[in-house]
């Protein structure tokens, strides 16, 4: 039994040298499918130990990643299953082997959908506002271009890590019209109920999190940004997957080091550096997931209908 690999990816998530809750839960599914394959194991108690403890280190890697405790729901009813039916070992590895592949295989799919479901709510002209980094509403947006869509983006800094520097690259390289603003300035940027040279259209943010009542976590300053979109009338669109849906409202809102906003603080000081926050149903406009643009008040139902293994 070798844990070193899923302790080695636990430490990079929490570091986020990986990062992104798609390239997350693809990264981890990968990785433990090809472990729970490759590694040679004692006997079925050595395995299951080793299952057991993944789990544990793959969930407290990062509090807000339902997608991937989704993926390991799936990999963990299949091993029950096989355990009812006093399965040997090695039939064990490959059939959740073939369990963890399948689910990154269905994030590729869905990942491959939504850019053209999405683009859809982008009229010809469009000005949009966007917020962190979110390969999704990437993938969307270039999407749109490439249908011929004039469209200018508006994105944030992302302090303070800086994450949309590196989605302002890809939308620069992809031929897409992009202006960065400053975190601070962005809910005052979206609303168009004062004096603006901008007149921002549509509001569309990633998620990190869905919850069963149709609200949204995001990265912090989502909550901000669709507040002022609310205020004007500005219609606001999530880019999430029904794989990223928190059927069991376990995660929490994940609070990063405070050396991350001042590492010479003085002695004393208390920092509080939230990562995300929570974006009420109320704010959303749709959801834009694989099966289509769904009302946040319809989430719940969708995922019965599509995903029933998460809320049994």
């Amino acid at each position: 039994m070798n844990l070193i690999p899923i302790k080695t990816l636990a430490e990079d998530i929490k570091s986020i040298k990986i990062q992104w809750a798609t390239n997350i839960a693809k990264t981890w599914m990968d990785t433990l499918g090809k472990e729970i394959k490759n590694q040679s194991f004692k006997n079925a108690k050595d395995f299951d130990t080793f299952l057991k403890q993944a789990v544990v280190l793959i969930k407290t890697a990062r509090a807000t990643e339902p997608m991937l405790f989704n993926g390991l729901k799936a990999c963990l009813a299949r091993y029950k299953t096989l355990l009812k039916e006093k399965a040997e070992l090695k039939k064990i590895q490959i059939e959740l082997f073939k369990t963890c592949k399948k689910y990154v295989q269905d994030i590729e799919t869905e990942e491959a959908l939504r850019p053209l479901i999405g683009a859809k709510v982008i009229k010809k002209w469009s000005t949009i506002m966007t917020h962190c980094h979110s390969g999704s509403v990437v993938k969307l947006l270039v999407t749109a271009h490439k249908q011929g869509k004039k469209i200018q983006v508006y994105n944030t800094e992302t302090r303070p890590l800086y994450q949309w520097r590196r989605t302002s690259t890809d939308l620069v390289k992809a031929g897409v019209p992009d202006t960065m603003i400053t975190d601070d300035v962005a809910p005052f940027f979206v609303d168009n109920m004062y004096e603006s040279d901008v007149q921002v259209d549509v509001v569309i943010i990633g998620s990190d999190a869905i919850k069963l009542s149709g609200d949204v976590y995001n990265k912090v300053w989502s909550f901000a940004i669709a507040l002022a979109a609310r205020h004007s009338k500005i219609p606001v669109y999530v880019v999430g997957s029904l794989l990223k849906i928190d059927a069991d409202n376990t995660v929490k809102i994940e609070q990063r080091p405070a050396q991350e906003l001042r590492a010479d603080a003085p002695k004393g000081l208390k920092i509080i550096n939230y990562a995300f926050d929570r974006v009420p149903a109320k704010f959303i406009t749709g959801i834009i997931t694989e099966y289509g643009i769904i009302k946040p008040k319809d989430i719940k139902k969708s995922v019965k209908k599509y995903y029933p293994w998460m809320t049994q």
